[in-house]
């Protein structure tokens, strides 16, 4: 056994029916690793940035809000100037114009129906 466990860096008895090996390990868990890692990060980040990390999220999205605010603004800047949405306008820079009702043919034979 001493032979095994010296090549293979593992004992026999940790071989299972199926050939794989079992490997124990003591102590934490790897979400307790993990765990213990992110808050060693976290602080690091404190120290460096005097903030904490979750505090870019809640100014990222008051930027974007604000982004967002503008870009709507100026949609509607857009649309008192030109008479139109910008997002009537396709990637050649043609208008397209919406138009709802009675189609030109249903208009014709609505004329037609009249006068028969």
């Amino acid at each position: 056994k001493v032979l095994f466990v010296q090549k293979f860096g593992y004992d026999v008895d940790d071989i299972d029916e199926d050939g794989a090996v079992w490997i124990k390990k003591a102590g934490c868990s790897v979400m307790e690793t993990l765990e213990e890692k992110l808050a060693e990060v976290q602080c690091l980040y404190h120290e460096k940035f005097g903030a904490d990390a979750g505090l870019e999220d809640d100014a990222y999205d008051s930027q974007l809000q604000s982004y967002e605010k503008s870009l709507h603004e100026m949609k509607v800047l857009f649309a008192q100037k030109y008479g139109y949405d910008i997002n009537d306008v396709d990637e050649d820079g043609a208008v397209w114009t919406k138009t709802a009702g009675c189609s030109i043919v249903e208009k014709l034979q609505e004329k037609l129906a009249e006068v028969k």
